[in-house]
């Protein structure tokens, strides 16, 4: 069992499935975008990858972006509503925004790599926090639980991008991060996962929290 310090599910909108493109940083944002701003609808996440992708060097999707291009991206062009530009789970080609007639909202990212301790602070404080991690062979398959399971050494597997949504305690003494992830309902409990303390400290690479 987990002792649950905060959680922040219930506030967020449900959780949604980026299909085989690089898009997890998009989705991640997004989400901390919504909530920050208060956003009763989702925010298009094919905007938000779009421009990031072309603060990207390279601007190839399929590679992927960075937390610096996404807050550039989200500082300058923003967000429209889902509705303006829904989102592809596969990568079309052209592929050009549509002209928007909504509302851009836009946001200012805090870009770092905050500890443990400082992502538990700002989830009591009620805030999300967006995660770049190096995630391993155990992210695939977490267990009944959502856990995670810290094994060192694992086989890493490259970059992904999650949300902090919460912490908590495993009966065993475990400090973990309730973190969701952008593959659907189907992985974890929910499309929600824990990391440990020892996992987040180990694959942990950069934080970004929006103002």
């Amino acid at each position: 069992m987990i002792a649950i310090h905060a959680d922040l599910r219930t506030r967020l909108h449900p959780v949604r499935q980026q299909g085989r493109r690089q898009s997890c940083l998009a989705f991640a944002t997004s989400t901390a975008h919504e909530h920050r701003a208060g956003i009763a609808s989702h925010l298009s996440v094919e905007y938000l990858f779009y421009h990031s992708v072309e603060r990207t060097p390279g601007k190839n999707p399929a590679v992927g972006t960075t937390i610096a291009a996404a807050a550039g991206a989200l500082a300058d062009e923003g967000q429209p509503i889902e509705a303006a530009w829904p989102y592809n789970s596969v990568q079309v080609t052209p592929w050009t925004p549509p002209a928007i007639t909504t509302t851009l909202h836009k946001r200012r990212m805090v870009l770092g790599n905050i500890g443990f301790d400082d992502i538990t602070a700002t989830l009591d404080a009620g805030h999300l926090v967006v995660l770049g991690v190096i995630i391993t062979d155990t992210f695939y398959r977490p267990d009944a639980l959502g856990r995670v399971a810290d094994v060192s050494p694992d086989i890493e597997r490259g970059g992904h991008a999650v949300l902090a949504a919460g912490h908590g305690v495993h009966a065993d003494g475990t400090p973990m991060i309730l973190i969701r992830n952008s593959w659907g309902t189907g992985w974890g409990i929910g499309g929600y996962g824990w990391l440990s303390r020892s996992y987040i400290t180990r694959q942990l690479r950069e934080t970004a929290t929006l103002t």
